[in-house]
């Protein structure tokens, strides 16, 4: 019988967009049944998606500075650099990163220091502007005075049904993050949700930690109750009204091994609004929401 004690995953995500392109890159390793380290870079574009793998001698990791090494390519809190050279891509430049916009405490709330949890979320930026450009496949793409995000998971598993969508392109300044996910926890199970909104300079925060109540989760709609407040989003349906949208798969992690197929879509439409009691606090609209629903 295998023994999983040994698995483990653990990945940071860095998602470069600008007005109509979304280049993300996911530096990471997993670790299986018998210890053995596999490192490797995810990619996602308009174009397609990737996955390198990397030897473990080439792969360096500085977690308290957020500083992830995978032979030439350097991906940190300042910024990245990035020189790859393989079959199906090329990428090589640099982006420097702006003042990054970190949330007030960790996502993951008093859970954070709950022994046998299947999966740990960060969120490190939810906006920074970005400096630079990449040419990928012999494209330029300029990211000149645009936006980034950065977030990290660590684990054994990603959960087995969960919805997760990121935005932070509004005409107002705005950033938003949500996850409804299947959570195992000592022989039972519950949704957990945790959600951060960053709105002209405050924090507005819905979590299971905070008593959230998830009255809708499908891939169309999310609505949110916690207190006075109430957050609504709502998605163009899957009709894809929209052709610039796009929806690659990626692998994700199961017991330590990146074996799961998922599929992340990018430059989706969406409607935000958030109320306090009856009062509007803002309603807004994007074309650059990011989004995952897995559904088991």
């Amino acid at each position: 019988m295998a023994k999983f004690g040994n698995a483990f995953f653990e990945g940071w995500y860095f998602k470069h967009q600008n007005a109509d392109t979304v280049l993300a890159f996911i530096p990471g390793h997993s670790v299986d049944e018998k210890g053995v380290k596999h490192p490797f870079l995810q990619i996602i574009w308009n174009e397609n998606s990737y996955s390198l793998d990397f030897e473990e001698e080439n792969y360096l990791v500085d977690r308290k500075r957020k500083r992830i090494v995978l032979g030439s390519n350097i991906f940190s809190l300042t910024g990245v650099m990035v020189d790859i050279q393989s079959e199906d891509i090329t990428i090589q430049g640099m982006i420097r990163y702006g003042s990054l916009n970190p949330i007030n405490y960790t996502i993951m709330g008093p859970f954070q220091w709950v022994p046998f949890m299947e999966c740990r979320h960060e969120i490190i930026s939810m906006s920074h502007a970005l400096r630079g450009s990449l040419t990928v496949n012999g494209k330029v793409l300029d990211f000149q005075g645009e936006k980034g995000y950065i977030e990290g998971d660590r684990g054994r598993s990603f959960p087995r049904d969960y919805l997760w969508l990121q935005c932070n392109r509004f005409p107002q300044e705005a950033s938003v993050m949500v996850s409804i996910a299947h959570i195992p926890f000592i022989g039972h199970s519950f949704q957990g949700c945790i959600c951060v909104i960053q709105y002209k300079g405050r924090e507005y925060r819905f979590a299971t930690y905070l008593g959230v109540k998830v009255v809708c989760k499908r891939e169309t709609a999310v609505i949110l109750k916690q207190g006075n407040y109430t957050f609504k989003i709502f998605l163009t349906n899957r009709n894809r009204i929209k052709k610039t949208g796009f929806s690659h798969p990626l692998l994700a992690p199961d017991l330590g091994r990146m074996v799961r197929s998922i599929k992340e879509e990018h430059l989706l439409l969406a409607r935000f609004l958030l109320y306090k009691e009856e009062e509007l606090i803002f309603d807004l609209t994007s074309d650059h929401v990011s989004f995952e629903y897995v559904d088991r």
